[in-house]
């Protein structure tokens, strides 16, 4: 091998000493890049797209309610609710009757329950204008069998069969709450509800005789009275089983009910 001259090899060295620096140079440059990107890019050079448009910042604002704080950049604003629609009218709503219909109805029921509570104070009343009025129901008429009718009326019932049964007695139309009196004088024995005959009075006058009173509204004597001819014994009514005020009369002859109009 063939010594180089000195020149030459100077000139090598120097050509490699560039090349190193070049090298040493890149590597530098290499590394500052690697740095730089890891630190990210500076806020002041960010890319215009990620900057909100000017529009979207004024419109935005504009849809926004006055007093609604904004929560800054990259948070979602708040927003009021919308007010939510009424819902249509119901069908009972819609045809509810106008106002005039209304108190109109209001005024029929409270003159209805007026004119209730006045009938019922009329049946009070003429209750108590028929007691009143019952001691004037005419003088005592005697039959010709002794015995005195116990009210005055017309018979609208005779003694007999009725239906396939026994019409023990007579029934003599009379309004409620007159006086019946005592047929013939004698001893109350029966003074008490008896059945069908709702409430009921019968008068001992011999030891044959016994004369009888039903459907009465209310008692004038007790068991065991002693009474006159004539004297009340109790008003006409309609207890028991009946169909309208009246008297039941009944005449009993040995403990067995005989035709009273023989004894009228």
């Amino acid at each position: 091998m063939s010594r180089l001259p000195l020149k030459r090899l100077r000139q090598l060295g120097r050509g490699r000493v560039r090349l190193l620096g070049a090298l040493a140079m890149l590597a530098a440059l290499a590394l500052v890049g690697a740095a730089t990107g890891a630190i990210g890019p500076d806020p002041g050079t960010r890319d215009s797209a990620s900057k909100p448009a000017v529009e979207d910042v004024v419109l935005g604002g504009l849809d926004e309610p006055a007093g609604v704080p904004d929560d800054g950049p990259g948070e979602a604003r708040k927003r009021l609710p919308a007010e939510p629609a009424k819902p249509p009218p119901r069908d009972d709503e819609s045809e509810r009757p106008p106002q005039r219909i209304l108190e109109e109805n209001k005024r029929i029921r409270r003159d209805l329950e007026h004119l209730r509570k006045l009938e019922a104070e009329r049946r009070r009343v003429s209750g108590a204008l028929a007691l009143a009025a019952a001691n004037y129901d005419g003088p005592l008429q005697l039959g010709a069998g002794g015995l005195a009718w116990p009210v005055n009326g017309s018979v609208v019932s005779p003694f007999g069969q009725r239906w396939g049964r026994l019409h023990a007695g007579i029934d003599i139309a009379s309004p409620a709450g007159t006086v019946i009196r005592a047929a013939q004088s004698g001893r109350v024995v029966i003074s008490a509800p008896t059945g069908g005959y709702g409430n009921y009075v019968c008068v001992q006058h011999t030891a044959r005789l016994n004369s009888c009173y039903a459907h009465l509204s209310r008692f004038l004597v007790e068991r065991g009275a002693a009474v006159q001819q004539g004297s009340p014994i109790g008003l006409v009514g309609c207890t028991g089983h009946c169909y309208g005020d009246h008297l039941h009369f009944e005449t009993w002859v040995d403990q067995q009910p005989v035709d009273p109009m023989s004894y009228l």
